[in-house]
């Protein structure tokens, strides 16, 4: 375990981020809102920019780095991300790789003053988890219109952070949504959760490891098999990228 003085140096570093990091969101999302009636170009080229600096801020102030592997896997047309969630750092960086997105959201995200309101100009899928099959029929009917349009679907299979070594089932509705519309699952394993862990306000500096696999066809395959191949892969790559003298450091190992 890390000595004491390191530990507030690090809260030091990660209040400075904080710092840096919420007026510039609030700018930009209230930019977003503000300009509703601004074609989808614009909105985008605000989102690049507060990505950009948000990462440049935390390998400035935070010492926390990336690094990608698999880039050549992405395909050159539609298809649903779907990621290892595990820590805040994901929503952002991920819009990176890919774009443009359209994320899947729990609706109660949206009413949130700015924030939401820019994930609604965003076109964002915003679902009420508790309304069960209608749900599901909406993240169809949706998703298939955006990625029609050229949008690239965005979710969480977990639905919520999981902290690092710890398991959640995956939700099936992706696989569902990929089956019926004919659009490839593109997997992704990362770290993240080790260097930014959930509710945690520490930073730790290092190299957060992303890694995107092989596009994952639907075709003669159930939903079932679908979400099954895509969470055996992500585990597994989770389980080789992962940075094991990170996890003593933050107290799992």
């Amino acid at each position: 375990m890390p000595n004491p003085l390191y530990k507030f140096w690090l809260v030091l570093r990660s209040t400075l981020f904080w710092i840096t990091f919420l007026p510039v969101l609030l700018i930009c999302a209230s930019i977003v809102s503000f300009a509703f009636f601004m074609p989808l170009s614009f909105h985008m080229g605000i989102v690049r920019f507060w990505i950009a600096y948000t990462l440049w801020c935390l390998r400035l102030i935070c010492g926390l780095k990336y690094s990608v592997e698999g880039l050549e896997n992405i395909p050159d047309h539609g298809f649903i991300v779907m990621s290892k969630h595990s820590s805040t750092w994901e929503t952002i960086a991920i819009q990176r790789f890919f774009r443009p997105l359209v994320w899947v959201v729990k609706r109660e995200l949206t009413w949130i003053p700015f924030f939401g309101w820019a994930l609604k100009v965003m076109d964002a899928i915003a679902l009420n988890r508790g309304t069960g099959r209608k749900a599901i029929n909406q993240l169809i009917k949706e998703s298939h219109y955006h990625m029609d349009q050229g949008r690239i679907l965005m979710l969480f299979p977990e639905g919520t952070r999981v902290l690092p070594r710890q398991k959640k089932p995956f939700k099936i509705g992706g696989a569902i949504v990929s089956q019926r519309t004919g659009y490839s699952v593109l997997p992704i394993a990362h770290n993240a959760g080790e260097f930014w862990p959930r509710h945690s306000w520490i930073k730790w500096p290092g190299t957060i490891h992303v890694v995107i696999g092989k596009p994952i066809a639907p075709a003669g395959k159930t939903p079932e098999d679908i979400i099954k191949e895509v969470e055996a892969w992500v585990t597994t790559e989770c389980e080789r990228i992962s940075d094991t003298d990170q996890l003593r450091r933050i107290g799992v190992l």
